[in-house]
């Protein structure tokens, strides 16, 4: 799955984080998602788990891809020791799904769970993108990241930005998406008014047209724009065709 550049900020397909409609099966996220102009999906947990059997991973696969949606990426996962069957069985299924990475956390001192995750990573020729969750995760600021990929010349190890959290955080896209550069990853499109209240895409603190001319002069970006939109999980397909109406007006 790829862009291609052009526009004044680069043409990007649009795609959606599964948890975004957690309280939907797969069924039903394809009947959701028709007609919205999303064509990607990163999937969670919540629709399919890693021990999931393989009939069941191709009945989700093929469903969705019947709706005319792909598998990007998957996650987020957090890993916290270095199980190499959590580890396999996890990376194992973004593979079989299709997707090309997985964004993830994992205690950024901990070299040996680092390792691990690259190596197996390698196997199966995945990216793995650390994703940022706000004051008081993990990993919280640009500089928390990227205090991990500095130390990594490894090209599979980079960053999924979320826009949202990183305003949680008192980050903007201008000073995240320079300092992080190629080592971008995946990218998750959520928007806040302040530290607490989500707003659509757009809607808030998040300039578009900025990300977008950001992503294309600043990084080598080629994977899906990931809305994830979490404050109306019983309705979020208007919130989800807002977004991805905003996303194209930007990308004229």
């Amino acid at each position: 799955m790829s862009s291609s550049s052009g526009g004044s900020g680069g043409q990007y397909e649009i795609g959606v984080q599964s948890f975004t409609y957690r309280e939907f099966n797969v069924p039903d996220i394809c009947s959701e998602l028709s007609g919205t102009g999303v064509s990607a999906i990163e999937l969670c947990d919540v629709h399919v788990e890693p021990d999931a059997d393989t009939d069941e991973v191709e009945s989700v696969r093929n469903q969705l891809a019947d709706s005319g949606v792909e598998v990007c990426g998957y996650g987020v996962v957090s890993f916290e020791d270095d199980d190499e069957e959590h580890i396999r069985s996890t990376f194992e299924l973004v593979d079989r799904l299709g997707g090309d990475y997985c964004s993830l956390e994992f205690p950024p001192d901990n070299e040996g769970i680092r390792n691990q995750l690259l190596s197996v990573a390698d196997e199966f020729d995945l990216d793995l993108a650390i994703h940022n969750h706000g004051p008081g995760a993990t990993y919280s600021t640009v500089e928390e990241v990227a205090s991990v990929l500095d130390t990594v010349d490894d090209p599979h190890l980079g960053a999924c930005v979320d826009t949202g959290h990183f305003f949680r955080s008192g980050e903007e896209p201008a000073e995240v998406i320079p300092r992080l550069g190629d080592r971008v990853l995946a990218l998750h499109l959520k928007d806040f008014v302040d530290e607490e209240n989500e707003a659509v895409p757009g809607t808030g603190q998040l300039d578009l047209s900025e990300l977008l001319t950001l992503l294309e002069t600043e990084t080598s970006f080629a994977q899906p724009l990931v809305i994830e939109y979490e404050a109306d999980a019983g309705n979020p397909t208007p919130a989800v065709e807002q977004t991805v109406a905003a996303v194209r007006d930007a990308m004229e």
